[in-house]
């Protein structure tokens, strides 16, 4: 883009320096002329060199945005090699943690669990009683006899 808008300056600096040597050679005569002449290709001379430079600089700096870009992508790829390999090897997230932390939960419960159903037997919280725990005497009296 800057290369485009230099060689546009360029070319209307060149029209604008053609017009401007007339103007001075139709004023002065043909003597004059030839020093115009002279000071219009200072002109475009110091112009080419100002141009020259410029896209120098603009070739420079897209060298040097490509470097850069090409050691980001060199990076950017290991770190997806290096993704890859620790993904088989670990499991995600927390997730070694959290089977630890059950295995260990899970085996107090089950035996806090199996100590509770055989030690005990659960208690009837109803008013009149029901089910089982009715508590009859006259069954138990029978089941004696």
């Amino acid at each position: 883009m800057e290369l485009l808008v230099s060689l546009a300056l360029l070319i209307v600096g060149l029209v604008i320096g053609f017009f401007v040597g007339r103007f001075f050679q139709q004023k002065q005569g043909a003597g004059n002329a030839a020093q115009t002449e002279k000071q219009v290709k200072e002109i475009l001379a110091q112009q080419a060199q100002h141009h020259i430079h410029q896209t120098r600089q603009s070739l420079e700096s897209i060298e040097n945005q490509c470097e850069v870009l090409k050691q980001q992508i060199e990076e950017y790829e290991l770190l997806l090699e290096q993704g890859s390999d620790e993904e088989g090897n670990k499991v995600p997230f927390y997730g070694e943690q959290a089977t630890t932390y059950l295995r260990n939960n899970l085996k107090q419960s089950d035996k806090a669990r199996v100590k509770r159903v055989s030690d005990t037997q659960p208690k009837d919280f109803a008013n009149a009683g029901s089910g089982l725990f009715v508590g009859r005497t006259e069954q138990n009296n029978a089941e004696k006899q």
